[in-house]
């Protein structure tokens, strides 16, 4: 009687696939909080039957592979959600700090700077000669003075920060491009020579992701297995083994970064680029509102200062200092060093009217409420200009947060919908784990069983 040894080839296959299964399950259990990471199972199929030598019976198990489980359409769906999503929150993170400069709850800021001086000029109405309201005029135009300064200062502060966040962001970005082409590179190898690059796939999709967070760019994936990544207006950012660069490059006379890839703009479209971008540009323009605010503060006090007289009777001058070759804004504003030195020549009365007059200082305690003021592009009283920036600025922040509300509810969503194809449910490898478990005890016990009646056969020969 031949001795049939096909039992322990079905054993050894059985031994193997039950293994394999073990070590994919721990990777899974091990993976569970990787980001990005894609479960994967082991793909089995029964072995064909051999007919040669009257074998009626299979061969045991064939390993077909090891499968991650991906969803290409989720997946492209969550790279445009998480670019949305990136840019809402700069875009409130970059706001909040605006809105907190420009809106002084606490009373120390420009809108009641405002008050005081004006209500300085009112108190000087009703006290037209009075020398110490005069030097209370003058305390109230340094801290006004004083206000645009600050409030301008924190503003340009902000925009540097954004500007600096702007920088440091385009560097994250070319690091990830470059980790992104290497990968596609890793995984062309791996996969031409038959091995399993799920892990490296793994890897370039939570980079990519990443990347379209930051930039709004999207990444579709070749024939050959590679990612292109593509900003809006089709700018490669990836493509195949080339990571081009994104450059950022001083703008004068500010000095702020503006992008450029391969020595082209670069037109980025979302994400946490675009807000920062718009932030900068939104700062500089609350910058120039304030600006304009003191410039035309500044003239039209200025213009009806000096035509009145000072409580010597002499002609009236600026209130304000005017710069010699700039015009005046909330960086320079400032009271007229005569008047600090000397506050009786803060003018009260119309020219030729006496020292009793009262007529310039009425007219200058009415601009709080005059609601001709021009400043730029604002017209109305000075503080509704100035309430006007802090609205604005206000308006933005609850407009990035109620839509950033939106979108993480539907970025959410969009995770749950990846986690249901891709993600790890330890309830589910805890099954897996105890059948592989079993088979593979079973298998270790059918061949235990093989070699023993190999052995019978065998002893029946001697």
């Amino acid at each position: 009687m031949g001795v049939n040894f096909s039992a322990f080839e079905i054993g050894r296959r059985a031994l193997r696939a039950s293994q394999l299964g073990l070590i994919v399950t721990g990777q899974n259990i091990a993976n569970v909080n990787t980001p990005g990471y894609s479960r994967q199972a082991v793909q089995l199929s029964a072995s064909q039957v051999d007919g040669s030598n009257l074998r009626l019976t299979g061969s045991g198990v064939t390993i077909d592979g090891v499968k991650a489980f991906r969803d290409q359409f989720i997946a492209a769906r969550l790279q445009t959600e998480t670019a949305i999503n990136g840019r809402l929150t700069a875009q409130r993170d970059a706001l909040e700090p605006v809105d907190a400069a420009l809106n002084d709850t606490g009373g120390g800021g420009v809108n009641a700077a405002l008050t005081g001086f004006f209500g300085a000029f009112r108190d000087l109405e009703a006290n037209p000669a009075s020398v110490p309201v005069r030097a209370t005029v003058v305390e109230k135009g340094n801290t006004l003075a004083a206000a645009f300064h600050s409030t301008r200062t924190r503003l340009v502060g902000i925009q540097h920060d954004a500007d600096q966040e702007l920088r440091a962001t385009v560097e994250t970005i070319n690091t990830l491009s470059g980790k992104v082409a290497a990968l596609n590179t890793s995984i062309k190898v791996a996969e031409n020579s038959n091995a399993n690059a799920s892990e490296l796939r793994d890897q370039r999709s939570e980079a990519v992701r990443q990347l379209a967070e930051l930039t709004g760019a999207r990444g579709s994936e070749n024939p050959d297995g590679a990612v292109t990544i593509t900003l809006n207006d089709g700018q490669a950012l990836v493509l195949g083994d080339h990571a081009a660069k994104l450059t950022t490059v001083d703008t004068p006379p500010s000095g702020l970064a503006s992008l450029t890839i391969e020595g082209q703009p670069a037109l980025i479209s979302d994400g946490k680029l675009r807000s920062l971008l718009d932030a900068i540009g939104g700062i500089g323009s609350s910058i120039q509102s304030l600006d304009d605010l003191a410039g035309s503060l500044a003239g039209r006090v200025n213009a009806l200062h000096s035509s009145g007289t000072d409580l010597s009777g002499n002609a009236g001058t600026a209130f304000f200092a005017t710069p010699a070759s700039s015009p005046v804004t909330a960086a320079n504003i400032d009271v007229s060093a005569a008047l600090k030195v000397d506050p009786r020549l803060v003018v009260s009365a119309a020219s030729g009217a006496g020292s009793g007059d009262a007529t310039v200082a009425r007219s200058i305690a009415g601009l709080l409420s005059d609601n001709t003021s021009v400043a730029g592009t604002r017209t109305g009283s000075f503080t509704s200009i100035y309430a006007s920036l802090v609205t604005d600025a206000g308006a933005g922040v609850k407009s990035a947060e109620d839509a950033l509300v939106t979108q993480q509810v539907i970025l959410a969503q969009t995770e749950a919908q990846r986690a249901s194809t891709s993600g790890v449910s330890l309830d589910e490898e805890a099954i897996n784990l105890l059948q592989y478990q079993k088979s593979y005890e079973a298998a270790a016990r059918f061949l235990k069983i093989a070699d023993e009646l190999t052995q019978t056969i065998l002893s029946l020969g001697q």
